[in-house]
């Protein structure tokens, strides 16, 4: 027989990703401990409770966490059980919504933020987001 696997220090932690979705967290753990799935459960949880992806902001500080949780994201709600556990038409709904969602990293948020509400940031009407490449050579001229 098989002795039970003992439960994870920080347990607690991981159930009020899933469970407190009336709160804003903030979710700091090292690399390959789980963070990208907790959040991916967090979303489909709050999907499940009626919040519109379009109303959920899920950031990460790299791009490449940003990608990974926004196609893990995708991956889960094409999956079978949260499609029944979801329903299928609210599952595409969020599908179809996904691409235009806040998933991604700090700087693609505070930018959409800023292209979406420009006179409120008080920007000029010309202000212009740079890529790296296009920052670089600025920052060069100058």
């Amino acid at each position: 027989m098989r002795a039970a696997t003992p439960p994870l220090a920080d347990q607690a932690a991981r159930d009020r990703i899933a469970s407190d979705l009336g709160s804003t967290l903030f979710v700091e753990a090292g690399a390959g401990s789980g963070k990208t799935r907790a959040l991916v459960e967090r979303v489909i949880a709050l999907i499940g409770s009626g919040v519109a992806i379009e109303n959920i902001a899920a950031i990460t500080f790299t791009e490449k966490a940003g990608a990974e949780l926004r196609d893990r994201i995708r991956d889960r709600l094409h999956s079978p059980d949260v499609q029944g556990a979801l329903g299928a038409d609210v599952a595409e709904a969020a599908l179809r919504q996904l691409d235009g969602a806040a998933v991604g990293t700090l700087h693609s948020f505070a930018q959409r933020l800023l292209s979406e509400h420009p006179v409120e940031a008080g920007l000029p009407p010309s202000v212009e987001v740079l890529d790296d490449i296009g920052s670089q050579i600025e920052f060069d001229l100058r």
